[in-house]
């Protein structure tokens, strides 16, 4: 599939990228919903479609 050592090195780094970014989405944002929780909510704006 990769041609040369360097594709090789290059495709690592993006998967080793990729799995970090969604490995820290994934423990982030259970706590971002945790912590809205305990806030007022606040009503969405209504506005007329022109």
């Amino acid at each position: 599939m990769f041609a040369t050592t360097f594709t090789r090195q290059i495709a690592a780094i993006a998967c080793t990228v990729v799995m970090s970014a969604t490995c820290l989405m994934g423990a982030l944002a259970p706590a971002h919903v945790a912590a809205a929780q305990n806030q007022t909510p606040v009503a969405a704006i209504e506005a007329p479609i022109a």
